[in-house]
């Protein structure tokens, strides 16, 4: 595949020919405006020094003579030279020549026909083909001393254009130098400000700047998670789809996020921390969340964060459903060794035929379970809440932590789901820390159940200290779900002891 030109190569170029472009317009106009200026001091050049031989007395007295003579010829001459002229020639009223560099052009008729303007008394320049060829020229008036208002004749003087060329020409030297010079900072700065941009955009070509830009914005528009990007005044100065919406859900409102500050997405600003690179639990609206934020760092200065917000009850379903994998895997592999050795026995049984001892056998396996859902069945009304407890339990089975569960008086049904969906899911937090805990060795339930209220009782046997119980229960995102749900909690530290009590509404009807 052909690659087009880098970015420094076109940046370098355009920038170069910008300049030269510019400046190769600015030298030109100079070139311009200076030729005119050279033709301009050359034409002032020639009437003044035409005027001061109009009124000299030795070009007068001649032309009232109308003869030529020696010394007017040397004077013209001396005149030519000192002023860098081609020729001055002095004519009569008939445009004779009375003096020429030429001498044998002296006493003919002037040639090129531009000097009627000067014989009817009007000084003036001109360009026009000649003896000498073509030249510029000047022609004035000359006036009689002795009667100022009667003329006698006529000073051209001119500098042939080749003279004029070569002067002009000599003058463009500077300049060209200038052009020069100015076209190699040019290109040097051209290609400065080419490096300096090519490193700002981070050594990126255009077609890589544009589909990092695209892939970004797919990234971040279609990602189901809401994605904040926040100032260091957490001023939000971008959103995706997903954050928009958020915001438009909680608020109402129609407009757009960008612009706003954090609080008006997470209300409870100070139950997060932006400093913490970790996934924080967080609550809203009875709805929960996995906050994580990271610093935004450009040049080694940090200018921002970038927000994420995750929906969290899927999130805690699947670390849930994994962990509870885990375990199970773990208790098939312990389990299988004991399923083993319980067909060992009941083979061993069967083959001495001690059929009486073989079904106290079974009766011994079979019992606990049966007693257990028999019983729960006949306290629990709830059958929501009944199905949560018999799962419970064959979760910390399999950790190998022995679950205790009392019920008195029985729990009856409950119409409200809300209540029983809040119950649940304090519950099951509350399970999620202890199963997280290795020093657990036996573990009580205790539900008691009164007029409109539940209460919960934790009785939690340890090996060892464990501070993760208390950094549990007291994080922002628990203390917020007892809020929402209007729940007490209240928690109690003894020596390889913790009891746990929580209380909930619930309005249950006995049937």
């Amino acid at each position: 595949m052909k690659k087009g030109l880098r970015l420094w190569g076109v940046l370098t170029v355009v920038f170069t020919i910008i300049l030269l472009l510019v400046t190769s317009i600015l030298y030109g106009l100079v070139l311009i405006q200076n030729s005119s200026f050279i033709r301009s001091n050359e034409e002032q050049l020639l009437l003044a020094v035409g005027k001061q031989l109009a009124i000299d007395p030795q070009v007068t007295a001649a032309l009232e003579e109308e003869k030529t003579n020696a010394e007017l010829e040397a004077y013209t001459k001396e005149v030519t030279q000192i002023h860098g002229l081609d020729f001055v020639v002095v004519m009569n009223m008939q445009a004779i020549r009375l003096t020429h560099p030429d001498e044998s052009q002296i006493g003919k008729h002037f040639e090129g026909g531009d000097e009627v303007t000067a014989l009817e008394g009007k000084e003036h320049t001109s360009i026009s083909e000649g003896t000498l060829g073509r030249s510029l020229r000047g022609f004035v008036p000359v006036y009689s001393l002795t009667e100022p208002k009667k003329q006698i004749g006529v000073v051209a003087l001119g500098i042939r254009m080749q003279s004029l060329s070569a002067l002009i020409k000599s003058s463009r030297e500077g300049y060209l130098i200038a052009l020069v010079l100015s076209i190699a900072i040019a290109a040097c700065a051209a290609t400065g400000l080419a490096y300096y941009l090519k490193r700002q955009l981070h050594n990126l070509e255009p077609k890589e700047i544009s589909r990092l830009f695209e892939e970004r914005n797919a990234m971040l528009e279609e990602t189901k998670d809401a994605v904040i990007v926040l100032d260091l005044n957490q001023q939000i100065n971008l959103a995706n789809i997903a954050a928009n919406e958020l915001y438009q859900k909680n608020s109402g409102r129609t407009d757009s996020l960008v612009g706003k500050h954090l609080q008006d997405l997470v209300l409870q600003t100070e139950t997060i921390d932006l400093e913490r690179n970790v996934e924080q639990l967080y609550r809203q609206n009875g709805q929960d969340f996995l906050f994580s934020s990271a610093p935004i760092i450009v040049e080694q200065k940090r200018i921002g964060w970038i927000v994420f917000l995750r929906n969290a009850t899927e999130s805690l379903f699947v670390m849930d459903q994994l962990a509870n994998t885990t375990a199970y895997a773990t208790a098939l592999q312990s389990q299988s060794h004991e399923f083993m050795n319980k067909l060992h026995v009941i083979y061993g049984l069967a083959d001495l035929k001690a059929y009486d001892e073989l079904k106290i056998y079974l009766d011994d396996i079979l019992t606990p379970e049966k007693e257990f859902s028999h019983r729960l069945s006949f306290l629990v009304q709830n059958p929501q809440i009944a199905g949560f407890l018999i799962g419970e339990r064959q979760k910390f089975s399999e950790r190998k932590i022995q679950l205790l569960i009392e019920i008195s008086p029985e729990i009856p049904a409950n119409p409200q789901e809300a209540e029983t969906k809040a119950l649940i899911d304090l519950y099951r937090y509350i399970h999620h820390i202890l199963l997280q805990m290795q020093a657990i060795e036996e573990l009580r339930i205790e539900i008691q159940y009164a007029i409109d209220q539940l209460t919960s009782t934790y009785t939690i046997q340890l090996s060892e200290a464990n501070q993760q119980v208390q950094d549990s229960f007291h994080s922002n995102y628990f203390q917020q779900m007892l809020k929402d749900y209007q729940a007490l909690f209240s928690i109690e530290e003894q020596p390889n002891l913790v009891i746990l009590q929580i209380q909930t509404h619930y309005h249950g009807v006995i049937k």
